[in-house]
């Protein structure tokens, strides 16, 4: 899938997460272009500030953040969302960080063994092993 694609459908997502295309206008200030966002045939895109604003009421409404997802996904990479917790910001932050360290592995893990096209041989235990180990950095944060 392309990348205007894939983020087409994050912006759909979001619209969608916002109430569908009035509940985004309503969200953004924004008129007639956000049809447009939500066509996918459209080039027209969110920009920065209406992509925050519309990612933020999907936090609420729907727990996840579907255009940052989408752009964190065109740079190989995963948005996780920081916990609510108390205690020492050093110590969350470095519990946090070990679990995107994690999940870094695992996606590392899947590239390389899809990297001929199929998961054969030992390659599916190596994603099983760190998928167990990012696992494990959940239990602990």
């Amino acid at each position: 899938m392309s990348t205007f694609a894939r983020l087409k459908r994050a912006a759909r997502a979001v619209i969608a997460a916002n109430g569908n295309i009035k509940g985004a206008q309503a969200t953004t200030g924004k008129g007639s272009i956000v049809g447009d966002w939500n066509n996918l045939n459209h080039r027209a895109m969110p920009t920065l500030a209406d992509a925050l604003a519309l990612d933020e009421v999907a936090m609420v409404n729907e727990g996840r953040a579907p255009l940052l997802e989408g752009l964190a996904a065109e740079l190989g990479h995963v948005a996780i969302r920081l916990p609510e917790a108390s205690g020492s910001g050093d110590a969350i932050a470095l519990e946090v960080a070990k679990c995107a360290s994690e999940f870094g592995d695992v996606a590392r893990a899947i590239t390389i063994g899809l990297a001929d096209g199929k998961l054969d041989g030992r390659e599916p235990d190596d994603v099983a092993k760190e998928i167990d180990e990012a696992h494990a950095a959940l239990a602990r944060l």
